[in-house]
Order: structure tokens, then sequence, then C-alpha cells
């Protein structure tokens, strides 16, 4: 998982890590794109995660220690009960692009 933006004072900033980073494992267990925000979101602020990431062709290791969210942040899911009524006009309205690359926010 790329980190394209690194927020400044954000706790991935201040474990090391940097825009261009691509996180590869939390606490040992491989993430992706997909599996990143939720790992994260089952823990609570403060909680302490090593991070793997490769830095151009360099493996990289960090912990960061997580932060509450801003106020200002919200996170959408996808309604696993969602009908396919709204599977088809939700498809439609991302006209079948999947999102592969995050930025990290000040929580992580």
């Amino acid at each position: 998982m790329k980190l394209v933006n690194v927020f400044d004072g954000g706790a991935a900033q201040a474990a090391g890590l940097s825009a261009g980073d691509i996180v590869i494992a939390l606490d040992g267990v491989r993430v992706t794109g997909s599996s990143f925000d939720a790992r994260l979101g089952r823990l609570p602020p403060g909680a302490r995660v090593r991070a793997h990431a490769f830095r151009r062709d360099e493996l990289i290791q960090c912990e960061v220690v997580l932060r509450p969210q801003p106020d200002d942040t919200c996170h959408l899911e996808i309604d696993p009960r969602a009908g396919a009524k709204a599977s088809r006009l939700r498809g439609a309205w991302l006209k079948g692009k999947k999102e592969t690359v995050r930025s990290a926010s000040p929580r992580s």
C-alpha cells in the first residue's frame, strides 16, 4: 500500500514514514490497500503498531503510535447487505474503478 501523502505532525510522519513508502505489513501481517484501513480501524488511539515498508529498495521498520482521528474525518464503507439495485448504482457511479493508492491519515 503506497503512501501518497503523509500529514505534517501525523503519526506516520512521527514514526519516520514518508510519502512514496510502500507499507507491506503491520505487526508482521501483510496488508493491502483494502486491509490497511480495516486493520488500523480495529485499534484504539495510543496503540503501537510495528510497520514494515519499502522506501525505494530499502526495507524499513518503524513503530507507529496511533492518534485519535481529527473531528473532520469521516469513513465510507460499502454495505455488505446492499441489494442488487444498490450494487448496480454503486458500480455505475464508480465505473468499475478500484482505489489502489491511499493517503496516510493523521491517525496513521
